[in-house]
């Protein structure tokens, strides 16, 4: 079982009534740090800081000798480029999706990480259930979530059509009924980047130490074949193997990614 026990991590409880100050559920089990000096013993810590306006909980953690931080937002930045800009269901990922004008279909993202996919699927109609494994990831997620379905701009595509659940994908999977059976299921597994020196994207670093290797990440496409009704769609770097070695219905090429289509009509034969 993967476990998430060996992180020396802390919630820093700030003693400042313009912030935040509870650690949300699936950080509960952290130590409290009251005083910013005894953070320094940790790899990392959480707290609520301000981020356009707002409190957004964020992971600060030490890279290079200064300490940095990541917060998720769904809805400014990259998310409001690709929901305001995006290109509709031009795009690559609808296209590796199957979305046509008159079809909505709902969508598992066993590997919601940073949740970004899961948003543009959510903005381009799918219904998204969001299925993410690390209680440090999850809880920035679900803050993330929260502050959107308090956003007038955002209220209506987070507010409804989008869960979030923390916990083993491949178990949840397993345990969906026949009427929750998703028609896709999408998969982003994290995979070693293919320079592993400084010019690796600080967010990345964070999320890895936060996430740390993804060793089982093979597991997953055998459930998730298993379990989709229509496809599953696999998200790989372009010079990635195929997901547990097996190749897929068809690939669809895009800037530095390849999305690898598994079609049900073909494997559910057993083909």
């Amino acid at each position: 079982m993967y476990s998430f026990l060996d992180r020396s991590f802390a919630f820093h409880q700030q003693d400042d009534s313009s912030h935040k100050s509870i650690a949300p559920q699936w950080l509960e089990s952290l130590p409290l740090v009251t005083e910013a000096d005894d953070l320094a013993n940790y790899q990392g810590y959480f707290a609520y800081q301000q981020v356009a306006g707002e409190d957004a909980l964020s992971f600060f953690a030490q890279l290079d000798k200064q300490w940095v931080s990541i917060s998720v937002d769904l809805v400014g930045g990259q998310v409001a480029y690709r929901r305001q800009q995006g290109g509709g269901r031009k795009q690559h990922i609808a296209k590796a999706c199957g979305l046509k004008s008159n079809r909505n279909p709902t969508v598992l993202d066993a590997t919601g990480g940073l949740g970004r996919d899961a948003a543009e699927l959510r903005n381009l109609g799918c219904e998204l259930r969001v299925v993410e494994r690390s209680p440090y990831v999850a809880s920035l997620l679900q803050d993330a979530i929260s502050r959107a379905q308090a956003n007038p701009e955002t209220n209506q595509l987070f507010s409804q059509g989008f869960e979030l659940h923390h916990g083993q994908a491949i178990d949840l999977i397993e345990q969906l009924s026949a009427e929750q059976q998703p028609d896709i299921i999408y998969l982003d597994p994290m995979f070693p980047p293919r320079n592993k020196s400084a010019a690796v994207k600080k967010e990345m670093r964070l999320v890895k130490r936060l996430v740390g290797e993804d060793p089982d990440a093979d597991n997953l496409l055998p459930v998730a074949l298993a379990n989709a009704a229509k496809r599953v769609v696999v998200k790989r770097p372009s010079y990635a193997p195929y997901l547990n070695q097996q190749k897929p219905s068809m690939s669809i090429e895009s800037k530095g990614n390849r999305f690898d289509v598994y079609l049900m009509t073909r494997f559910s034969n057993g083909n």
